[in-house]
């Protein structure tokens, strides 16, 4: 029973982290803009959340305050933390002719570097972070789990279902119409990239409070976001898809080491798993008809920019 609850715990951590930061990264790639920045995001969103945390909880639990709060606000912090490179992204692509690609990296180096000055010192004050982190609790992980898959069927809903969710897809597929149809471009870019970091914030926070619940300086090396990446990809950033391919592959890099022991693997080879799902996945998805049913948007990555009309 103790066995089945911890498998339960470490699914649901590896599903809800992965999830979220896929499901951001979707929202905001629906609108055309190109996010190579995501596993630099997902690095300074751990940093921020390790930063965080520790003093809250310091401040609340001494207030006689729930440990819960504190892990949720640090959750809520990183999110807007994440959300102001989303807005700088999505209004310097939208306003000024230059490359997603290059952008894009820009800031994924510029994640790494900021996340790293924001935890490293709290981080070697008090060691371990489990202790600030959320309770290993099956009825707390089930919560979470509930809001997360909530989250994503309001995504749904949100991006097939509104008018702001057909002006996010209708700029993603050709801005140009969507501006001619009388949808702001700029703004629903704006909203996208709001909406879209902050879940990518929030879910990467997951890392430290919910899953691995540790921080390190090399997390970075690790790629968790461009997994997060891999997964939108291969659900054509669809809300829905992404949840059992969030399952699969949080679940190889979770029991990558239980794999294996029971295969008996190299732990190298054990380590690479989900990034040779990954390759295989992209494969698949390439040479057969997913690729149509799952395209992209037709102006991912292109360049918009609207001339000022001059008399």
């Amino acid at each position: 029973m103790v066995i089945e609850t911890t498998i339960i715990l470490r699914l649901t951590a590896a599903f809800t982290t992965m999830y979220l930061v896929a499901l951001g990264h979707s929202i905001f790639e629906k609108s055309g803009i190109l996010n190579l920045a995501i596993d630099g995001v997902f690095f300074l969103s751990t940093g921020v959340t390790t930063a965080v945390v520790v003093p809250l909880t310091w401040l609340l639990t001494a207030r006689g305050l729930s440990l819960v709060l504190s892990t949720t606000l640090a959750a809520l912090t990183a999110g807007l933390a994440t959300a102001i490179i989303g807005i700088f992204m999505a209004w310097t692509l939208t306003k000024l002719p230059i490359s997603h690609g290059a952008v894009g990296l820009s800031l994924m180096f510029l994640g790494y570097g900021l996340g790293i000055i924001a935890g490293y010192e709290v981080r070697l004050r008090v060691g371990s972070i489990r202790p600030y982190t959320y309770p290993d609790s099956l009825g707390i992980y089930l919560a979470i789990l509930a809001i997360t898959v909530l989250i994503g069927l309001l995504t749904y809903f949100f991006i097939f279902k509104t008018a702001l969710g057909t002006a996010i897809r209708a700029c993603g597929e050709n801005p140009h119409v969507a501006l001619a149809l009388g949808a702001s471009v700029l703004k629903t870019r704006l909203i996208a990239g709001l909406l879209g970091f902050f879940i990518m914030g929030v879910g990467a926070s997951f890392f430290v409070l919910l899953w691995q619940k540790y921080w390190d300086i090399k997390t970075y090396l690790l790629g968790y976001g461009w997994l997060a990446f891999t997964i939108a990809l291969a659900a054509g950033r669809h809300p829905i898809v992404l949840i059992p391919l969030a399952f699969m592959f949080g679940g190889l890099v979770e029991f990558s080491i239980t794999l294996q022991a029971r295969l008996g693997l190299q732990a190298d080879l054990a380590k690479m798993l989900p990034f040779i799902a990954a390759l295989i996945l992209m494969i698949i998805y390439g040479s057969t008809k997913l690729r149509r049913i799952f395209e992209p948007p037709g102006s991912l990555g292109k360049v918009f920019y609207k001339e000022e009309r001059t008399i």
